[in-house]
């Protein structure tokens, strides 16, 4: 079984580095890891020659691809392991956030997870509230409580 990890979300340069948004925060991308990118419902193996961080994302190089014609073509691509993902206590897979609902600690609807982002300082939550996009830090000291459907915050003065 294949387990999503990221998207490849351009390329990178002319030799064949790529650009991914990781959806998870764990070392899953690591040299000599193969993962797998789909052309068409053909599965294609990929090993991960080379890694570093890209603003909010990563930037991969992959072993025997020197040029980016020999990649571009997978632009858009999901990437899966074969690896089952482990998930230690308080731990998420970002894409199981994303469409939960957000409430106060009075049990009042703040708004929908939209995405989540990696930043230097750590992972914010962008949710919609009924009025605009507002980021929420994901740490304890804001985040209170998560279940299978939603998300209770402790509401942030100044930002909400």
């Amino acid at each position: 079984m294949s387990y999503e990890i990221g998207r490849m979300i351009n390329t990178h340069g002319i030799r064949g580095e790529v650009k991914v948004k990781t959806d998870s925060d764990f070392d899953r991308f690591v040299v000599g890891k193969t993962v797998y990118l789909f052309d068409k419902e053909e599965k294609r193996e990929f090993t991960i020659k080379a890694v570093r961080k890209f603003n909010q994302g990563l930037i991969i190089k992959f072993q025997g691809i020197d040029d980016i014609n020999d990649i571009e073509y997978l632009k858009g691509s999901l990437i899966y392991t074969d690896e089952k993902p482990v998930l230690k206590e308080d731990e998420y897979h970002y894409k199981d956030l994303i469409g939960l609902n957000v409430y106060n600690k009075n049990n009042e609807l703040i708004g929908i997870v939209n995405d989540v982002m990696d930043v230097p300082q750590g992972h914010l939550l962008q949710v919609k509230t009924s009025e605009k996009m507002v980021l929420i830090p994901f740490v304890s000291a804001f985040i209170k409580e998560i279940n299978d459907q939603s998300i209770k915050i402790e509401e942030i003065e100044g930002l909400l």
